[in-house]
């Protein structure tokens, strides 16, 4: 047997125990154990963070951007057919599914100061777009819509609640080209164009240059660089809102948020991964839309307290910790 470890394999093992490092860390702490306070002084941004132990911060001041979101349902539903790629975990790991994603989820966006998320079914996602989606947001890891709110036309709920002002964040599959029942799924001819204006799916696997013509993928830490299931800016109807970040090959980025309407849909690349979940909630909780813009970047340190100074924008995201985020929130600062 070789005695010795490949990097790549020395790479993915530090990778694997920073990971299940950091979820140790926000199980065992509470989102009191940190804060960050800001005001408006002389045209800029002035802040006052504090918490437990000594981590790296970062403050992202945004022009363009949401408000955090009421509230945030992830659907899930057993019952109804997903379509999905199974993916390989790490020896002995948790096999990384739709109930599991969904579950550690909740709690990586708890951590960043999302409230009121919860896991919702079928009818349950039904119930929710009955009413307006200004201020609400969805999560879809099913790679197919159920029924209840779909069925491939352009008068389905979904895209109505969208119109008005929801925020969809979706990953898994090529969004609208399938209708999930009970018994299985339907593919839908030309689905995306409804949710995206036109059929704009690239056809990329991998990124392995950051996207830094936004700046937004170094500010905010982003990890995942699969572009599989992303759009390709390129086939988007003329004029349309849209903002890519994350990793890019040239074409495709890992993150693509297009408009519709008066919402959003914010597709995120690949199958099912942790760095996929950790952008997710990374994404979700600093309310980037596809018109934000970054106005400004602070990375500093602290150890129980400190201070900075940034310019003046509409919101600012402060996080601790980085990469591996044990903390996060959103202040409207304009």
């Amino acid at each position: 047997m070789n005695r010795y470890l490949s990097a790549p394999i020395i790479i993915s093992i530090v990778l694997l125990i920073a990971i299940l490092a950091g979820e140790a860390l926000v199980c065992t702490s509470g989102h009191g154990d940190y804060s960050s306070d800001v005001s408006a002084s002389g045209g800029g941004l002035d802040f006052n963070l504090s918490g437990r132990g000594s981590h790296v911060f970062d403050i992202v001041v945004m022009d363009g951007s949401e408000d955090s979101p009421k509230d945030v349902s992830i659907y899930f539903d057993p019952s109804y057919a997903e379509r999905v790629e199974h993916v390989n975990v790490a020896v002995g790991g948790r096999a990384l599914d739709q109930q599991y994603y969904a579950e550690q989820l909740v709690s990586t966006l708890t951590m960043r100061g999302v409230q009121n998320v919860r896991i919702v079914d079928a009818a349950g996602l039904s119930d929710l777009m009955a009413s307006p989606g200004k201020g609400h947001a969805v999560v879809c890891i099913s790679g197919a819509l159920p029924d209840t709110v779909y069925d491939g036309t352009a008068d389905s709920d979904i895209l109505e609640w969208i119109g008005s002002g929801g925020r969809l964040y979706w990953a898994g599959n090529v969004i609208g080209k399938y209708v999930s029942t009970t018994y299985g799924t339907a593919e839908v001819a030309g689905g995306t164009s409804l949710f995206l204006g036109s059929e704009c799916i690239g056809d990329g696997t991998k990124a392995y240059d950051k996207l830094g013509s936004n700046g937004l993928c170094d500010a905010l830490s982003l990890l995942n660089n699969n572009i599989r299931y992303t759009v390709d800016p390129s086939k988007l109807p003329e004029g349309a809102s849209h903002l890519e970040t994350g990793y890019s090959d040239g074409t495709q980025s890992s993150i693509s948020l297009v408009g519709l309407g008066d919402g959003f849909v914010c597709i995120f690349g690949g199958d099912y991964s942790n760095f996929q979940r950790i952008d997710m909630a990374q994404t979700i909780a600093s309310g980037i839309s596809p018109s934000t813009v970054l106005v400004d970047h602070v990375h500093g340190s602290v150890s129980g307290n400190a201070s900075a100074t940034a310019k003046a924008g509409e919101h600012a995201y402060v996080f601790f910790g980085g990469y591996f985020a044990v903390y996060g929130e959103l202040h409207g600062v304009a």
